[in-house]
């Protein structure tokens, strides 16, 4: 099955993408309810940067002539990778490069230029007038005080003559500049308009020197076709790392969850995989109360109830052919003797008999060595053994004189297993090697280190088996329709009794067809080290 996206990385990545779209939508959200644009850009450091090369600029306008002023802003214009343009009130050029500003931009000037506003309504600083209150001039227009002589006159309290208010005397033109500071601050605008789309920010600039010879405003224009051009509105480098630690905090806020999750169902899916390989003893670790916990729960339920049932099993079938085992071998003594007092007319009949006992009774002991090895393989004690003295022992049984097993294994290698449970399992693949593809060439036996395993390797030359088969072969009672013949047909025990003695020993066995033919079963265990 092909691999994809492991889960934990899906949940990050989920987690990722929440995080960027609620971050989007709280900034449209707060955008439409409080109607910020660009401008929210020049309030924080942005802002502050564009003041600082603005003041700098105008403390320098203000020092030289107006001749020099283009000069000036040309230069300024190189350092910060920018255009800088001085536009009058009236939006008219007053130095720098010549352009044509965009109607966005003559829009903002209109609104945002801090001119002296006209005074609101009509009548001497300082006077009062009948019915209106006191007003008083200030530099945002007129401020109204309530008028105190009709409640005074209806209460018959005297009214004091208060002396006539004195004119406030006209601030000198060197504090202008600070008189203004908040305005001008609040003049900053940001905007994206003209063909080809720029960008124009806006400061106010105060204290100039104009012809008429008294301090005069004027608008900044700075423009560039990015906001990070020359990092003068933005700098990458703070929003890469602002973005970035919130990721990382993020992803350290998920991980604890998401590595929890993760773990369990790994856990599990390792357990069930074991589990569909005969291992019922498997437990899954529950440390969690949550459903995964009780999923870890209802899995360790079922193994111990395959365990109880698949011990229960090869218990009865080792029961059920210990007991056949004496009425086979009471009809064999019985098919002994009517071959010795048969005529020749009966002679066939008995011979059938005795071949279809010898069956029964080769049946019989693959299910009692099947049942014996399962419940041996509970309680298997692991121990160094020498596989090249196995398999000479094994291959001198099995192959007799006209079986050719050909073995390579090094003498000091060495394999941890159990003896008997490990010599069975060989046993059986040589014999099904030499029943099935004996007479394709010789049975070859090798083994190899690896890794810290051992690979131990018994192939032939035969027919090999279909690939749908590879994986059932090691099933009980499972036969490939090619071997159903009752001369080479056997039980279905014998690949299943070797997957039963190698688990017990700790290991794994597969099977696979070579090429051009034949077949190779392969047993991995772990490799023991030699007290030699």
């Amino acid at each position: 099955m092909k691999r994809g996206m492991p889960l934990s990385v899906r949940i990050l990545l989920w987690a990722l993408l929440n995080l960027l779209l609620l971050s989007a939508l709280g900034w449209g959200l707060f955008r439409g309810q409080f109607g910020l644009g660009l401008d929210v850009l020049l309030a924080g450091r942005a802002g502050d940067r564009l003041q600082s090369m603005a003041d700098v600029l105008g403390g320098e306008l203000a020092r030289t002539s107006q001749a020099e002023w283009d000069a000036v802003l040309a230069r300024t214009s190189g350092a910060y990778e920018l255009k800088l343009v001085l536009v009058r009130p009236d939006g008219q050029h007053w130095a720098g490069e010549e352009m044509v500003l965009p109607s966005a931009v003559r829009q903002r000037l209109g609104d945002r230029f801090p001119g002296e506003r006209p005074p609101r309504g009509e009548g001497p600083t300082g006077e009062f007038r009948p019915g209106g209150g006191f007003r008083r001039n200030g530099e945002r227009g007129q401020e109204v005080l309530p008028n105190p002589l009709p409640a005074r006159r209806e209460s018959g309290i005297p009214i004091p003559l208060l002396p006539p208010l004195r004119p406030r005397a006209e601030p000198p033109p060197e504090s202008l500049e600070p008189r203004r500071t908040g305005m001008a601050r609040r003049s900053r605008f940001l905007i994206r308009a003209g063909e080809p789309p720029q960008y124009w920010a806006g400061v106010f600039l105060g204290g100039l020197p104009s012809p008429e010879g008294r301090p005069a405003g004027a608008m900044l224009l700075a423009v560039a076709p990015s906001l990070t051009a020359g990092g003068w509105v933005v700098d990458p480098v703070p929003w890469l790392l602002g973005g970035s630690g919130a990721v990382l905090l993020s992803l350290l806020l998920w991980y604890p969850l998401v590595r929890g999750v993760t773990r369990s169902i790994r856990d599990m899916t390792s357990a069930t995989e074991r589990m569909a390989e005969g291992k019922f003893d498997t437990a899954v670790p529950v440390t969690r109360r949550d459903e995964l916990g009780r999923l870890g729960s209802g899995i360790n339920h079922l193994s111990g109830r395959l365990e109880h049932f698949v011990h229960g099993q090869r218990r009865f079938l080792g029961d059920v052919a210990h007991e056949l085992c004496s009425p086979l071998a009471r009809m064999q003594l019985s098919a002994g003797l009517m071959e010795r007092d048969a005529d020749e007319a009966q002679l066939a009949r008995v011979q059938d008999v005795q071949e279809e006992v010898e069956l029964m009774t080769r049946l019989v002991n693959e299910l009692l060595a099947y049942s014996k090895t399962g419940l041996q393989a509970r309680e298997a004690t692991l121990q160094a053994v020498n596989p090249a003295d196995m398999a000479q022992q094994v291959v001198a049984r099995e192959a007799g004189l006209d079986g050719k097993v050909e073995i390579d294994i090094p003498e000091a290698l060495m394999v941890d297993a159990e003896p008997e449970l490990l010599a069975r399992a060989v046993a059986n693949l040589v014999r099904n090697a030499l029943r099935y593809a004996g007479h394709a060439g010789p049975v070859q036996l090798r083994a190899q280190a690896q890794n810290g395993q051992v690979l131990l390797t018994v192939s032939d030359s035969g027919p090999g088996v279909a690939d749908a088969d590879l994986e059932r072969i090691f099933e009980p009672f499972y036969r490939p329709d090619s071997a159903r013949t009752r001369e080479a047909g056997g039980t279905g025990l014998g690949l299943a009794i070797v997957r039963t003695c190698i688990d017990a020993c700790q290991g794994n066995v597969v099977a696979r067809n070579r090429v051009p033919s034949g077949l190779e079963v392969t047993i991995r265990l772990p490799q023991a080290v030699s007290d030699g």
